[in-house]
This record gives C-alpha cells, sequence and structure tokens, in this order.
C-alpha cells in the first residue's frame, strides 16, 4: 500500500485514533462560539500548541512522527469569547515539501527517495514541530535537531530564525524543553552538537544555555559527552540544571553515508549505566556528575532544592518500546507510557537515590504550574491509558500529589484521545494549585477535536470546553501565556 493508499485507508476508519495523525490543511483564523459549559470569568491568555500538522508531503508519507511539519494552534480567551488560529512554521523544509510536493530533505526517521546517492552527509531537516516558547516578547517554535524559528504572536507568521545573539548557529541545536526561570526570567535550555573528530569517532558535547529576556548577554558551558546520546529534557531548581544522559545512543555511520535514517540507528544497551550531570547555574559549571542505573529518561516533571539535595522527577523506562512506536503513527496499536520517579541528589556527599511513585499508573507528557518551576510544588498533572482502555492513543488524565502519592485519574472517554494538559493558575488563587488544565481532546467518532477546561483541583470535573468544527492533529507540547495578541 504505497502512501496516498495509506492515508485514504485510515482516513475511512470510524472512530479509529489513528485519524487523529492525518493533516489539518486549513490555517484558519475565526471566533468560536460553540461552547460547552462556562468559561471561567478570569481564564484570559492563549493556548499555543505545536506539532505536527501534517504526516505526508503530497503522496509520500513522512516515516516517523517527528518528521511532520510544525504546525502552531492558537486558541486566546479574552472577555468571554474564544478566538482558534492555526499556521505551518514556514521553516525550509515546509517551504521544500510543499513546493515539490514530496519529501525534499531529510528527517530523523525519513529519507529521500533515491537510496543513499540521495541522502549521503545531508544534513537532517528542521520541522520546528516539538515545542513554542513566550519568551521575552519573543514567540518561538522549537525542534531539538537545530534552531528555533521566530513567529509573529499576532498572525503567527514566520519571521525566521532565532540564534540568540549569535549563541546559535545553523548548525548548533538547542532543546524544546527550555524552561523559564520564574524568579530571573532567563530561559534555562541545552543543546547536544558534534564538536570534532577524535581518535574514538565523532565528538559530542552538551551545551548549557543561561539566556536573559532580550535574547543578548547568554552564559553558556560546554560539557563534552563519551557518546551521540538521545536527550530530550532536563530538570530546572532555583540554582542548578539537572541532565541525565540515557542508555540510549545513536550510531552515526549510517546516516552520515545516507544509508539509514538516526531514527534507525538509535540503540538502548541496558549494560550501560546512564550519566547524571549537574550543572551550577550561577557559575555555568558542572557541580556534580554521577551514574544511576541502565534506563531511558525523556521528559521530566519539576524539580527542587531541600537543604543540601536536589530532588526531581522524571517519566522513566527499561526500554525503547516508547520509541518503537514513533516511526509508523498510522499502524501502531498502543501508545506506550513510562514509570513517573524521583531521584535525589545529595550535593555533599555525592549519594543518589531512585525512588518510584509505585501506585500511580504509567503515562507521559508531564506538567505542573510553572509559577513553581524549580520550587517544591504539590502536583503533577500528566496522561496516561484509562483503566481497561489500556490500547491507542492517551485517554486519561492524572493528578498526582507528589508530596503524598494520591492520585486521580479521569477518563476523557470511549474514542477519545487527549495529551499534556497544562497548568494555569486562576487570578486568585487560594492554594497552590488553584487553577485550571487546558487540554486538546481529540473525538475520533466525529473527527474533530476540543479544547477542555478542568478544574486542576477537581480534574474529573469539565468546567467548559470550546468545540471546534474541525479538528487538531496530535502534537507534542504547548506553551500557555495570560497575553491575548489580537488586534
Amino acid at each position: 500500500m504505497n502512501a496516498e493508499a495509506k492515508l485514504i485507508n485510515v482516513a475511512q476508519r470510524n472512530c479509529d485514533f489513528h485519524r487523529g495523525f492525518l493533516a489539518l490543511q486549513d490555517e484558519r483564523n475565526n471566533w468560536v462560539s460553540n461552547i460547552r459549559g462556562n468559561l471561567p470569568k478570569d481564564l484570559t491568555g492563549t493556548l499555543f500548541r505545536n506539532g505536527p500538522g501534517a504526516m505526508n508531503a503530497g503522496s509520500e508519507a513522512y516515516a516517523h512522527w517527528f518528521d511532520g511539519p510544525g504546525m502552531i494552534s492558537a486558541v486566546t480567551f479574552i472577555d468571554g469569547k474564544v478566538h482558534f488560529k492555526n499556521r505551518y512554521v514556514r521553516t525550509p523544509k515546509y517551504l521544500g515539501d510543499r513546493q515539490q510536493g514530496r519529501v525534499s530533505s531529510r528527517g530523523f526517521g525519513t529519507q529521500i527517495k533515491g537510496g543513499w546517492r540521495k541522502n549521503i552527509l545531508k544534513p537532517l531537516s528542521n520541522p520546528a514541530n516539538t515545542g513554542v516558547s513566550w519568551h521575552g516578547d519573543k514567540l518561538c517554535a522549537f525542534y531539538e535537531g537545530g534552531q528555533p524559528y521566530r513567529l509573529n504572536p499576532e498572525t503567527l507568521e514566520t519571521l525566521g530564525p532565532e540564534y540568540y545573539g549569535s549563541t546559535l548557529n545553523p548548525r548548533t541545536t538547542i532543546s524544546a524543553h527550555g524552561k523559564i526561570h520564574p524568579r530571573t526570567g532567563n530561559q534555562i535550555n541545552f543543546g547536544i552538537n558534534l564538536v570534532g573528530l577524535g581518535w574514538r569517532g565523532i565528538k559530542c558535547a552538551l551545551d548549557v544555555h543561561d539566556i536573559p529576556a532580550n535574547g543578548h548577554n547568554v552564559r553558556s558551558c560546554r560539557i563534552p559527552l563519551d557518546r551521540f546520546p538521545f536527550l530530550h529534557d532536563f530538570g530546572l531548581t532555583e540554582n542548578y540544571a539537572i541532565f541525565v544522559v540515557s542508555s540510549v545512543n545513536f550510531k552515526l555511520g549510517g546516516p552520515l553515508l545516507g544509508t539509514t535514517t538516526l531514527s534507525e540507528n538509535l540503540r538502548y544497551n541496558d549494560q550501560q549505566a546512564m550519566r547524571g550531570i549537574v550543572v551550577d547555574l550561577r557559575t555555568m559549571t558542572v557541580a556534580q556528575e554521577f551514574e544511576l542505573p541502565p534506563g531511558i529518561v525523556v521528559h521530566f516533571a519539576n524539580s527542587f532544592e531541600a537543604d543540601s539535595e536536589l530532588v526531581t522527577d522524571f517519566f522513566h523506562a527499561t526500554s525503547t518500546e516508547g520509541f518503537a512506536w514513533l516511526g509508523d503513527v498510522f499502524d501502531v496499536q498502543t501508545v506506550a507510557g513510562a514509570q513517573l520517579q524521583r531521584l535525589r541528589i545529595n550535593l555533599k556527599t555525592g549519594h543518589t537515590s531512585l525512588e518510584a511513585f509505585d501506585h500511580a499508573p504509567a503515562g507521559e507528557f508531564p506538567a505542573w504550574n510553572t509559577n513553581r518551576t524549580g520550587l517544591r510544588s504539590e502536583h503533577c498533572f500528566y496522561v496516561g491509558h484509562a483503566p481497561g482502555r489500556e490500547h491507542g492513543f492517551f485517554n486519561s488524565f492524572v493528578t498526582l500529589n507528589t508530596h503524598t502519592g494520591a492520585f486521580t485519574q479521569t477518563d476523557v472517554g470511549e474514542n477519545r484521545y487527549t495529551s499534556e494538559a497544562l497548568f494555569t493558575a486562576k487570578a486568585c488563587p487560594k492554594t497552590q494549585d488553584d487553577g485550571y488544565l487546558l487540554a486538546v481532546v481529540y473525538d475520533a467518532r466525529s473527527h474533530r477535536s476540543e479544547i477542555q477546561i478542568r478544574d486542576a483541583q477537581n480534574p474529573e470535573e469539565e468546567i467548559a470546553a470550546v468545540l471546534l468544527d474541525h479538528h487538531i492533529p496530535f502534537g507534542f507540547h504547548g506553551h500557555f501565556t495570560a497575553n491575548t495578541f489580537l488586534k
């Protein structure tokens, strides 16, 4: 079955979650009047979401979810009304694929047709499809295999690459998981870069950046790595950045020669310890290094300091099941989750310990009250699979009390699926996590999406939902800001 036939076949499957990966070709800009329930009067701002807006270029399909072109959605809440707009990020990849009607550049898991001769030494394209952030009066779309792209927040038009002065260049990368330090206003971020050749092969390094809101006078440090790892996220405390280099590495020979993709050369070594690195942000130096048992860490929740200890929560796995399904999203049966664990690091003794939240459901895409980033926070909000429905895409919201281990799990409903629920505080919160959860929920029966607003203290209670007359393709990460950006 060719790519076009496969896409048509998926589109005809009634109530199938795979349809949530189909493209939204239209770029819209309209008010939404179809609201279920009553919008909170104190909910003002914009929910930005980023993700692959299509899984095909003409009749050719992308071979990996990471390769679809980034599409930004903006849902604005203002004066009891809701506005929606979406727009593709005009990267060279998007423009080339659109102009040629086919895959015109290499991706993380997608080759240009024509074999190794068409792919040898060709760089991987940047679809700008993973994260989105409003920082320092700049809206940027992120992909960890390149530089961010700056967007006009009012129109979502692409303005061009953002290099933060001369911190980045067209050959360097920055992650899609930068975190804004609530007390300094700076964005802390990192990138994995190739820095040269040695007798053991290609040299790699972890570059850590402290980026002020104005984008200038960036402080950075470079930490040599002994392998080219998959490093996607990190933990941020008041004074430290915590990195865990998983037991997952990339072999670069095939990708450089053009014979295979980077995705095909991802390897999990169950005999290789994870490497922990703590960077002191005050001096931009390594404060501590340590080893952890073999494993895979993709996403971090919140982190904090407690006397001489650093404490960070992350989702931990011991197999590549969580990567395998990404290669063919139209055939996958189950999206794998991971287990939330807590890492403690004693800065005085060097001792580390891992503790599991034993009874918490597996899941992914953690969120928290970002006003508390780097400080002890009470809850972690994430998505998982509802009991008895451990198939398909994520279909439940989980709220975990990280102090007690107690949790609630809310099923979003039959043939309904969701991703990353973001927290925003109420205008006058009575408790630390008194606020709203905002999430895009896809209904496979109607092939439409809605933006749900739930009570973070009682997530089983849906306060309101914005009902769209179209779907938003499954995406990765989002950002909420109190700004509205409407002319």
